[in-house]
């Protein structure tokens, strides 16, 4: 066991070293949830392949953010892990306070499974620009109110532009307000993650920053 737990602690080291994200204290994360505080931020779960589609709508003006059929919508999968991730909260017993989501379907359903009534918020809806992404970092900048935390569902590249942060379908990030950036990025959960963050191991590594690789092809 020593032998094991010296051989994670080099890897950490090591990751830390080159700059790279560690995996964070899944106890200790979940007791700090647990005591609200936190913005957590949900991108939407797994959607059907329909890029070109919703991109050919927007081109065409016919995109409309209330009729889900001009979207790139929720796939099968992607209703299964949301239910998935709303059934974690409960049982994990993280309180959730105020519930914030995009206007768009995909974001809306997913935001169903953990409240009956979201408010939509415009900078979590895209289009994306400099002035939503202002909007976003100072709402994530907002201590929520005490003894809750505040639940985002929305897009990976809203989230890209207020924050530089990278991210895939059904990731789930964690800030803790405060900091120079007016945020700071203490956690990101891949659906993996909750079993692991549940049993209190290693888990949930903070994002790289997505600098140099160009801007997200799609939200």
């Amino acid at each position: 066991m020593a032998r094991m737990l010296l051989v994670f602690l080099f890897a950490c080291l090591s990751a830390t070293a080159l700059g790279q994200p560690v995996p964070v204290d899944g106890a200790q994360l979940l007791a700090e949830l647990r005591k609200g505080g936190f913005h957590i931020y949900f991108r939407h779960t797994a959607t059907l392949p329909e890029h070109a589609h919703e991109a050919a709508q927007r081109q065409a003006g016919k995109l409309d953010i209330a009729n889900c059929e001009t979207q790139r919508n929720l796939s099968e999968l992607g209703y299964i892990q949301a239910r998935e991730q709303a059934g974690w909260v409960a049982k994990l017993a993280i309180p959730m306070g105020e519930v914030l989501a995009s206007r768009y379907c995909r974001t809306r359903l997913h935001a169903a499974w953990f409240s009956a009534a979201p408010r939509f918020e415009d900078a979590l809806t895209p289009a994306r620009n400099a002035e939503k992404a202002a909007q976003l970092k100072r709402l994530l900048g907002q201590p929520p109110p005490a003894g809750t935390n505040t639940f985002h569902f929305a897009h990976g590249g809203i989230l890209w532009q207020a924050t530089d942060y990278d991210s895939v379908e059904a990731e789930t990030f964690v800030f803790r307000p405060g900091g120079a950036r007016g945020a700071e990025l203490v956690a990101a959960l891949k659906m993996e993650d909750w079993a692991l963050l549940a049993a209190g191991k290693p888990c949930c590594a903070p994002r790289s920053f997505w600098t140099g690789k160009g801007t997200p092809p799609v939200e």
